[in-house]
C-alpha cells in the first residue's frame, strides 16, 4: 500500500509486460527496461538503450538480481504539471535467461510469468538497486542502495505493450500474453495503466490492437492507455503520474496527450533549449581555437546549458560546440582564401603574361607550371608536410605570400578560370573588328548575289542590318569586298580557262581550218556560241573584256604553244618533267672515271658476287675454282682473273654488302633451289636495290650484271618446281637479266649439281652482260652519239591532278635508265632475244610540237580520270597522230573496279577514254595515282612497237618527198626532211613566219572588223615583253606519217580486248636458257 509522509506520498509501481526467451518475446524486448531507465534517469547521459535479460549464473546470483526475476530500480521524486509532488519506487518484473541453457533461471517461485508478475507483496533481502548492465559483477564500483527492508508492496501496475514490429514476434502472441497479464493484474484490484512503447516506430495495426485490448468489456474501462516513447522521452513521466493519481484519487487527473501532440510539444521544448544553447555559444565563443574543457566549465554557470545537458546530454552539447568552432574556422579560412584570391589574378598575370598559353590546360597542369616557375618562391610558400595550411599559424609573422596548398581549393580553380575568361573576353573585345571582318567575308562567300564584276553599291542593301556590316567602316567594307571580288574573279577565270581547255577540239578545229592564223568574226562567234550556255562562261558576263582577252590568249596559245603562255605556268608539265628527270635520272660521274665494265687484256679482273643460302653459294664458288687455274678462268680464248664475295646472310649488314673497300663487283650470280632460297635471293636483291637508290651514284646495283640460276632441289614436288621456275623468270624479267634453268633430268650426278657446261654457260652470259654494259655506257665517249632502237613520245596534260613521278616511275626506276636530253631518257630492256635501247620523250601535249620532225615509233597518251579537259586535249591531239602504236593511260585515284565506280565523273571519263582507244585502235589501261607501277609496266607496249618498227620506218621513208635540183640535171636529190601531210585529219600547223613568240602576229585580222581590232589591241597590250620568247621556244604539234599498211591488216589491239582488260598483260622480258650437263 502507499506510504504516507508529511512531505509527499510514495508510490510503489511494478512495470510488467511480455518476457521470456526469444521464442516467447521475439528478437527484442517490449521496452520495459528502457521505460524504467528513462523514468529513473534525470539526465540524458544516464539513459541507455542497451539492457539485457540473458545473464550468466554468477550475475543472476549477484546482489543486483539476487536470484530473483525482478529488478529494483530505486526511488525518484517527480512533479506533475499542477505542482503536485510524487515519490516513486519502481520494480521491473522480468524473466532472466541462463546464457548457458537459454532457459529461464530456476527461482524461489517458478510460477508462469503472467501470474508471477501480478504479485503485490515482494521480498528480496539485501537486494541492490539496478543502475545499468555494466554494474553486474562489479557492484561495489557503483552506488549501492538496498531495497528498503528487503520487501516492497505494489500500489499499481504499468503494463507494457510494444507497438513496433519485431522479428519472430506476432501481434497475436503479444495480445495473448498481455491479455493473460491483465487478467491476473485485475484480480489484484490495483490500478493498472497500459503503456504502448516505441510509438516513434509504431505500426498502426498494433496501436489499434492495444486500443481494442483496453476497451474489452471485462475491464469495464478501468485501464487507461498512455502512448509513450522511451527513446524520445515522450509521455514517460505522464504514465507514472497518471498511475499515481489512480492510486490516490485525491491528486486529481493529469491530462493524457496523444503521442503525436505530445511529440510536437516535446520537439518545441528541445528546439527551444537547442536555440538557447546555440545563442549562448555564439555569444561566449568567438575564437575557433577555443577548447571544450575550458568552455564547458564556464557554461555550468548558465541554466541554458544545464537544461540542454539534461535533455540531450553532454555529448550533444559538445557536438554543438564543435559545430560552432567548425563554422568559425570555415569563416576564418574563407576570409583567408578571399584575401588570397584577390592576389592570385595579379600573380598569374605576372608569372604568365601570355595567359592564352594556359588556356587549354587543366587546373592541375597549371598548378605544376606555377610550381616550376622561376618566380615561384616570390609569390608562394609551402607549409610543412605534417601541417595543413589551414592549421598553419599565419598570423605570427608578416607572411604576405600565398600557401601553395591553397591552389588545391575549388576557389583557386574558379578564380583562375574566371581570370582566364575575363582576359579572353577582353581579347575578344579587342579582336571584335577582326571578327566582324571575318564574318563579313563569310557573308560575302555565302551570298549568291555577289558575282564577279558586281560593285558593292549594287549589293549594299543586302547587308544592311547585319552587325558585321554596320560595325565596319566604309573603307574596311570596301577593302574586304574588293579582295573578295579578286578571289571570285580569279576563281571564275580559272573555271573559264578550264572550260576553254575542255573544248580543245573546237580550238584545234579552227587551227586546222585556219593554218595561216586567219580567224574571222564568224569564227569567234561560233566559238562563243558553243561556250555561252555554260555557267563558267556566264560568270564573267560583267567583265567581258577580260573574258575576250582570255579567249584570244588561248587561241594564241593553241596556235603558238609557248611554255610561258601555258595556263599552268609556272608549273607547266614540260618544266616539271625536266626537273624530275634532272633529279631522278642521271649518269653518275663515277662511271666516267673507272674501268669497271671494260674487260680486255689490260683489265681482265672479274670480281664476282655469289648470292645464295643452304650452301649453294659456297658450292658454286667451289665448282668455279675447280674450273680455274690459279683463280684464272678461260672462256673463248680469254683468261679472266677471278675474285669472289660469297654472301649468304642479311645484305643490309655491312659484312654482307655487295661491295667493300677493296672489292668492286663486276657481276653477280644468284642461285636458288627451293622456296626459302628463292625468297632470300629476291629479298636480298630488293634490299640492295633500295639501299643503292638512296646513294648518288646508285652503285653497285644499278647496271650491275646479274645471272639467276635455278637448280631445283629433288625434294621439292613438281608443282612447286613449276612455280619457282615462273617466279625466277618473272624476277629476271624485272631485273632485265639472264635466267638459267636447270631441269631435274639434266642433273646427271646428284652430288655435283654445277657441271662444267653449266658454269661455262653462266660465265658466258655474265661476261656478255658486262661487255654489253660497257658498250652501252660508253665510258670513254659522251653518250649522245648513240641512236636508240625505237623512239616513243609520252604526252601528259599540264595541271593534271596526279603525281607525275608515279606515272614516270616505271621508267625512271628501271635498272638501266639514262638521260638522253632535257625531256628524254633511254632504257635498255629486252624486246626480243637481245636488249634494245628505247628512247622515251616525255612532254606536255603542247610541247610535243618540238619533236614533230623526229622519227617516232609510238605514243603514250596520259590523261586524268578526274579532269574533263585532260581527256578533251588528248582527243584533240590524237586527231593528228598517224597510224602508229598508241597507249592510252587513264590515271585514277583508286585501282581496279573502284576506279570505274568511284564517282560519276571517273566513270564517264574512263568510258570515253576507252572509246577513244577503240577509235585509235590503241591500248587502254589505268594506273593508280597514289602508287608507282612496276618497272615492266610499259614493256608490253614497247615490245609491240618494236615488232611494228619495220612497218613504221618503211612508211616514214616512203612519205619523204623528193624534188629535182635546179641545175637542170636529171639527178634526183633528197632535200632536208619536210613536213608530211597527216593521214588521220587535217593538219593544224601554223605558218612558219610566226616565230617571235609574242602571239600577236599569228592572226591575219580581216579588214573592217572592229571586234577583232579591239581584241588584237587587248592581246598585244597585255602580253609583257619578258614573256616573249625566241623561235626556239615556239614548237609545233607533231605532224606524223601514215603507215601504208594493208587496209585489211589486223589492228594492234582488238576492241574487245581493250574493253576486257584495264591493264596490259605481263610480258616476259628476260632471256631464259636451258643448259644440259
Amino acid at each position: 500500500m502507499a506510504r504516507k509522509s508529511s512531505k509527499m506520498r510514495s508510490f510503489n509501481v511494478a512495470v510488467v509486460g511480455l518476457s521470456g526467451t526469444e521464442k516467447d518475446k521475439g528478437q527484442a524486448g517490449v521496452g520495459k527496461s528502457c521505460l524504467c531507465n528513462r523514468f529513473m534517469a534525470a539526465l540524458a547521459d544516464d539513459y541507455s538503450v542497451d539492457h539485457i535479460s540473458v545473464l550468466s549464473q554468477t550475475d543472476f546470483s549477484g546482489r543486483v538480481v539476487n536470484n530473483d526475476h525482478f529488478l529494483y530500480w530505486g526511488e525518484i521524486a517527480k512533479t506533475s504539471e499542477d505542482g503536485m509532488e510524487f515519490l516513486f519506487q519502481v520494480i521491473e518484473q522480468s524473466e532472466f535467461i541462463d546464457d548457458a541453457t537459454f532457459q529461464p533461471f530456476k527461482g524461489s517461485k517458478m510460477e508462469p510469468y503472467a501470474k508471477r508478475c501480478s504479485a503485490t507483496k515482494i521480498t528480496s533481502a539485501e537486494k541492490l538497486m539496478y543502475i545499468c548492465k555494466n554494474q553486474l559483477g562489479i557492484e561495489r564500483e557503483y552506488e549501492q542502495k538496498l531495497l528498503p527492508d528487503g520487501k516492497i508492496s505494489i500500489d499499481g501496475f504499468l503494463c507494457v505493450f510494444d507497438v513496433s514490429s519485431v522479428p519472430s514476434r506476432t501481434i497475436e502472441k503479444q495480445v495473448e500474453a498481455v491479455t493473460a497479464i491483465l487478467n491476473n493484474l485485475t484480480k489484484t484490484k490495483k490500478p493498472i495503466v497500459l503503456i504502448t512503447t516505441k510509438n516513434d516506430d509504431a505500426n498502426e495495426t498494433y496501436v489499434k490492437e492495444a486500443e481494442k485490448l483496453v476497451g474489452k468489456k471485462e475491464y469495464k474501462g478501468g485501464i487507461l492507455l498512455v502512448e509513450t516513447s522511451a527513446h524520445e522521452n515522450i509521455n514517460v513521466d505522464v504514465a507514472f503520474i497518471v498511475l499515481a493519481q489512480l492510486i490516490d484519487r485525491t491528486r486529481g487527473r493529469a491530462r493524457i496527450l496523444p503521442f503525436i501532440e505530445a511529440a510536437r510539444v516535446r520537439k518545441e521544448v528541445l528546439d527551444h533549449s537547442t536555440e538557447a544553447l546555440q545563442s549562448l555559444i555564439r555569444t561566449q565563443v568567438s575564437d575557433y581555437r577555443a577548447t571544450w574543457s575550458l568552455t564547458s566549465k564556464k557554461f555550468f554557470q548558465h541554466k541554458e546549458f544545464m537544461h540542454f545537458v539534461e535533455l540531450f546530454g553532454m555529448d550533444s552539447s559538445q557536438r554543438l560546440f564543435k559545430r560552432h568552432l567548425k563554422k568559425l574556422q570555415d569563416e576564418h579560412i574563407a576570409k583567408k582564401i578571399q584575401a588570397y584570391m584577390a592576389l592570385l589574378p595579379d600573380i598569374l598575370q605576372e608569372m604568365f603574361p601570355d595567359v592564352t598559353a594556359l588556356r587549354d590546360l587543366d587546373w592541375s597542369s597549371v598548378q605544376l607550371r606555377i610550381k616550376e616557375h622561376p618566380e615561384f618562391i616570390q609569390y608562394f610558400f609551402e607549409c610543412p608536410e605534417d601541417v595543413p595550411w589551414t592549421e598553419y599559424d599565419l598570423d605570427e609573422g608578416n607572411e604576405t605570400r600565398i600557401p601553395y596548398e591553397v591552389l588545391d581549393t575549388s576557389e583557386a580553380e574558379k578564380t583562375y578560370k574566371s581570370h582566364v575568361s575575363g582576359l579572353q573576353q577582353e581579347q575578344k573585345r579587342l579582336e571584335l573588328p577582326q571578327r566582324w571582318k571575318k564574318q563579313f567575308k563569310q557573308l560575302l562567300e555565302d551570298t549568291g548575289y555577289v558575282t564577279p564584276g558586281k560593285a558593292l553599291s549594287e549589293v549594299r542593301v543586302l547587308f544592311m542590318g547585319r552587325e558585321c556590316f554596320e560595325a565596319l567602316s566604309e573603307m574596311d567594307c570596301q577593302q574586304i569586298y574588293d579582295q573578295h571580288q579578286k578571289d571570285i574573279i580569279d576563281k571564275a577565270k580559272h573555271n573559264f580557262q578550264e572550260l576553254l581547255l575542255e573544248h580543245a577540239d573546237l580550238f584545234y578545229h579552227f587551227k586546222s581550218i585556219a593554218p595561216e592564223g586567219t580567224i574571222t568574226q564568224d569564227d569567234i562567234k561560233e566559238i562563243t556560241d558553243a561556250l555561252q550556255d555554260d555557267s563558267r562562261y556566264k560568270a564573267l558576263d560583267r567583265i567581258d573584256q577580260d573574258r575576250k582577252l582570255m579567249l584570244f590568249q588561248h587561241l594564241g596559245f593553241v596556235h603558238c604553244p609557248i611554255r610561258e603562255h601555258c595556263p599552268a605556268f609556272p608549273n607547266c608539265m614540260d618544266a616539271l618533267i625536266e626537273r624530275i628527270l634532272r633529279t631522278r635520272v642521271h649518269r653518275p660521274n663515277s662511271w666516267n672515271h673507272n674501268s669497271q665494265w671494260r674487260l680486255n687484256s689490260d683489265n681482265n679482273r672479274l670480281n664476282l658476287v655469289i648470292l645464295g643460302i643452304d650452301g649453294l653459294a659456297d658450292e658454286l664458288a667451289s665448282e668455279i675454282r675447280v674450273q680455274c687455274d690459279e683463280d684464272e678462268y678461260e672462256l673463248d680464248c680469254h683468261l679472266y682473273s677471278l675474285d669472289y664475295r660469297i654472301i649468304d646472310g642479311d645484305v643490309s649488314l655491312p659484312e654482307n654488302s655487295f661491295k667493300g673497300t677493296d672489292f668492286l663487283p663486276n657481276g653477280c650470280f644468284c642461285v636458288y633451289s627451293n622456296p626459302e632460297a628463292f625468297e632470300y635471293v629476291r629479298d636480298s636483291l630488293e634490299k640492295t636495290l633500295l639501299s643503292n637508290l638512296e646513294q648518288d651514284d646508285r652503285l653497285p646495283f644499278q647496271g650491275l650484271p646479274i645471272v639467276i640460276l635455278f637448280l631445283p632441289d629433288p625434294s621439292v614436288d613438281e608443282s612447286e618446281v613449276l612455280r619457282l621456275r615462273e617466279e625466277g623468270q618473272s624476277l629476271s624479267d624485272s631485273l632485265q637479266c639472264p635466267f638459267i634453268d636447270v631441269s631435274l633430268e639434266d642433273i646427271i650426278d646428284p652430288g655435283q649439281r654445277f657441271s662444267s657446261a653449266l658454269i661455262a654457260e653462266a660465265m658466258g652470259q655474265l661476261i656478255q652482260c658486262i661487255h654489253h654494259r660497257a658498250v652501252f655506257l660508253n665510258v670513254n665517249q659522251p653518250y649522245v652519239g648513240s641512236e636508240p632502237d625505237i623512239r616513243i613520245i609520252m604526252c601528259m596534260f599540264c595541271g593534271d591532278p596526279y603525281s607525275v613521278e608515279n606515272v614516270l616511275g616505271p621508267l625512271i626506276s628501271h635498272q638501266c635508265c639514262f638521260l638522253s636530253g632535257d625531256r628524254s631518257i633511254i632504257l635498255e630492256t629486252f624486246l626480243d632475244d637481245s636488249k634494245r635501247k628505247v628512247e622515251v620523250i616525255v612532254s606536255s601535249f603542247h610541247g610535243a610540237n618540238a619533236f614533230r620532225e623526229e622519227l617516232v615509233h609510238g605514243f603514250i597518251l596520259v590523261y586524268s580520270a578526274k579532269r574533263r579537259a585532260s581527256l578533251a586535249t588528248l582527243n584533240a591531239f590524237s586527231m593528228n597522230i598517224p597510224n602508229l602504236p598508241i597507249q592510252v593511260l587513264a590515271v585514277t585515284d583508286t585501282g581496279g573496279a573502284n576506279a570505274f565506280f568511284s564517282n560519276d565523273l571517273s566513270h564517264l571519263l574512263i568510258t570515253e577514254g576507252n572509246a577513244t582507244a577503240d577509235r585509235l585502235k590503241a591500248h587502254f589501261m589505268t594506273s593508280v595515282s597514289s602508287c608507282q607501277q612496276k618497272t615492266a609496266f610499259y614493256t608490253p607496249f614497247f615490245k609491240e612497237v618494236w615488232e611494228k618498227k619495220p612497218e613504221i620506218e618503211q612508211a616514214f621513208h616512203m612519205e619523204e618527198p623528193i624534188s629535182f635540183n635546179t641545175s637542170g640535171k636529171s639527178t634526183l636529190e633528197m632535200p632536208a626532211r619536210q613536213p608530211r601531210p597527216p593521214p588521220r585529219h587535217e593538219s593544224y600547223h601554223i605558218k612558219a613566219g610566226s616565230n617571235d613568240g609574242s602571239g600577236s602576229e599569228i592572226y591575219d585580222i580581216q579588214p573592217h572588223d572592229s571586234l577583232l581590232d579591239d581584241m588584237a589591241e587587248l592581246l598585244t597590250a597585255t602580253i609583257p615583253e619578258d614573256r616573249l620568247t625566241s623561235s626556239s621556244d615556239e614548237s609545233y604539234i607533231y605532224s606524223d606519217v601514215e603507215l601504208n599498211g594493208d587496209d585489211n591488216s589486223e589492228p594492234l589491239v582488238k576492241p574487245s580486248e581493250i574493253k576486257s582488260n584495264n591493264k596490259l598483260h605481263h610480258v616476259k622480258r628476260g632471256r631464259r636458257r636451258r643448259v644440259r650437263n
